[in-house]
């Protein structure tokens, strides 16, 4: 490591070490409780349950900045949780957390401008020093911002601390239950991909796809009411189509919520950072000549439903059939990932970098039609990136934006340094409607292996109507048969820039647990399941995957598989776990492997885990976490 390195070691040391005798601390002075039980130490009465957790882990990312290893992630827990029962038809849970990573940003000494230089040589990529990767290619070092602080507590009361604040109201008779306050619920029989676990947004701010299912899900508050038909008196037309034993849940979320992340951005408008996990500052390109945009920036602003007014609501029902259960499900909700809607722009006038607060500098604002002529107009801003693409471009061609502007290709003809800012809306208004089905059966007629085990099928499919995409491709709003494309495309209004498609997807996978042939020592199985996935996407040429990542784009027909394992060793006081995620058609890998002790009569427990991706820049979901490799070690203490 170098010295920059070494002393973000020693800035990290000390903290790790306040934790750790924290922690430790804590852990002595609860041991004896937490070896008898919480509620036997306290004394409370049989109906109420107290436990919780601490955590804390400690680590290292592997390839941040081409092959420099670094510290981190050390991220933290602290859970308490409760569940009081007056009574067989009344039970309240209450679950508080805190979480957070105390290594949450890199010294801003790593990080580099996100802001394209013209004065470096097209396509003006190396504000940031090039690095050479192994096998010899040009690589650039991810960009961040300085402010961590979104990663570094999640501390916010009511949408973070609060894991869930329920309770559940149940009729003796088993007809009904009703679920009222704020708690997480899962549908769904995926693993790594969500087809109908989608009734809660994902937080995705601490270790992204890679946490764990329960942790991933945010919860909301919400209204559950399940209704059993069959002590209801009303099954009889269920039975008749063949669906026994059915129920009907209907769930409402009067406050919604949308999925949670950091924008890793350097420019002047946001300095966030969110670290490795943080979603990588969008390589801003123009699609036809593949150049950079030097002088253009771009400020964020997020539009979310309105709390009470805009409402999700689901309903899902259950039924046992063909010797298995089956769900059929449907969902009208918000969209948790944002569609991008460019709002207008500013014109700076005395800065290349947008630096809205440097001496002398004046900030024009331009609406949405000044914006795109500044952008897309004959002799405006793509034309210039064109031109120097096909080396026609010269001095005096392209005033690029007025008011006095300095000529880029003419310095010495006068004028002052100007840049550009582009608003854009984060918008998590657009709806989503989802139908569904679900299927689970144990395959008894199948008996494989030395101890004739059955495998479990499993099925899922949804069907998405009129999905909203960011297009990634428009038609040139000056030049009749001309196309914008890339970045470029973004700078148009809702109506250009927006489209709409069905989704079909579709999962088929299996349950197995395998016990090796000739391990006479064996004590449980491997618990292994395979799913496949096929996502089909009507008309999807020139959509984006997820803007503004103007290089991803949408497939017709994109596969991924999916592959877990889980074993005990040594008496269940070592197990393994592993998920693979292979994105089949833009070719990600993604692997975590976990190795988790149990010690202290199961009190304490200590995990090894370790975490790589592979993927090509922005290539879908794993290509934005392709340089987030990491190992953990963390020491969990249940009481």
């Amino acid at each position: 490591m170098d010295n920059r390195k070494i002393s973000k070691l020693g800035t990290w040391g000390w903290k790790s070490a306040f934790v750790s005798t924290s922690m430790l601390s804590t852990v002595a002075f609860i041991q004896p409780a937490g070896a008898q039980g919480l509620a036997e130490a306290l004394d409370l009465p049989d109906e109420l349950w107290i436990g919780g957790r601490l955590k804390q882990g400690v680590g290292v990312y592997l390839d941040r900045d081409g092959d420099d290893t670094v510290w981190g992630p050390a991220q933290f827990t602290a859970e308490l949780q409760a569940e009081w029962t007056p009574n067989q038809n009344v039970t309240v849970i209450s679950d508080f957390w805190l979480r957070g990573d105390w290594y949450y940003q890199l010294d801003d000494s790593d990080m580099g401008s996100g802001i394209q230089d013209f004065t470096k040589a097209p396509p003006f990529r190396d504000q940031f020093d090039f690095l050479l990767t192994e096998n010899g290619s040009l690589a650039l070092p991810e960009p961040y911002g300085d402010d961590g602080s979104e990663s570094e507590f999640l501390d916010d009361f009511e949408e973070d601390v609060i894991r869930e604040l329920s309770i559940l109201l149940t009729d003796t008779e088993g007809r009904a239950s009703l679920k009222l306050g704020k708690f997480q619920r899962g549908w769904g029989q995926a693993d790594g991909l969500r087809l109908l676990d989608i009734l809660n947004p994902q937080d995705l701010r601490l270790r992204g796809v890679f946490t764990d299912t329960e942790e991933l899900r945010i919860s909301q508050w919400s209204a559950s009411l399940t209704l059993d038909m069959e002590p209801l008196g009303v099954s009889a037309p269920f039975q008749a189509i063949g669906m026994d034993d059915a129920s009907l849940e209907l769930f409402f979320t009067p406050v919604v919520r949308h999925s949670e992340f950091v924008i890793n951005n350097p420019t002047p408008s946001s300095a966030s950072s969110g670290g490795p996990f943080g979603f990588p500052f969008p390589a801003l390109i123009e699609g036809q000549s593949g150049f950079g945009m030097p002088l253009l920036l771009a400020r964020l602003n997020e539009v979310e439903p309105e709390e009470w007014e805009d409402n999700e609501i689901a309903a899902r029902l259950k039924f046992n059939a063909l010797g298995g259960q089956a769900t059929l499900n449907a969902f009208y909700g918000f969209q948790d990932l944002p569609i991008i809607v460019n709002t207008g722009g500013t014109l700076h006038i005395g800065t290349f970098l947008g630096d809205t607060t440097a001496a002398g500098v004046v900030n024009v604002p331009l609406d949405l039609p000044s914006t795109i002529g500044a952008i897309h107009a004959p002799g405006q801003y793509v034309d210039f990136i064109q031109s120097l693409a096909a080396g026609t471009a010269a001095p005096g061609d392209f005033p690029l934006i007025p008011f006095g502007c300095l000529d880029i290709l003419n310095p010495a003809g006068g004028g002052v340094p100007c840049s550009a800012t582009t608003d854009f809306d984060l918008d998590y208004t657009f709806r989503q409607k989802t139908f569904g089905f679900s299927f689970t059966r144990d395959m008894t007629e199948l008996r494989l292996g030395p101890k004739d085990v059955s495998p479990v099928l499993r099925l899922e499919a949804s069907y998405e109507v009129d999905k909203p995409f960011n297009r990634g491709v428009i038609d040139d709003p000056f030049i009749p048969g001309q196309q914008a494309v890339g970045t470029p495309a973004l700078i148009s209004t809702r109506a250009d820039s927006v489209a709409y498609r069905d989704q079909i997807s579709v999962m088929a996978g299996f349950d197995f647990n395998v016990w090796v042939p000739g391990w006479d020592t064996q004590r449980s199985s491997i618990f292994t399941t395979t799913q496949f996935f096929a996502i089909h996407t009507e008309d999807a040429d020139g959509l984006l995957y997820q803007a503004p990542y103007a290089l991803t784009n949408v497939e017709d027909t994109q596969e991924f598989m999916t592959q877990t394992y889980s074993v005990g060793l040594f008496n269940d006081q070592v197990l393994l776990d592993g998920l693979a995620i292979w994105d089949m058609d833009k070719g990600g890998v993604a692997y975590r492997q976990r190795i988790d002790f149990t010690a202290a009569a199961g009190k304490l427990k200590p995990r090894i885990e370790f975490g790589l991706f592979n993927g090509k820049d922005e290539q879908g979901l794993l290509g934005l976490y392709r340089a987030s490799d990491y190992v953990e070690f963390s020491l969990t203490y249940q009481f």
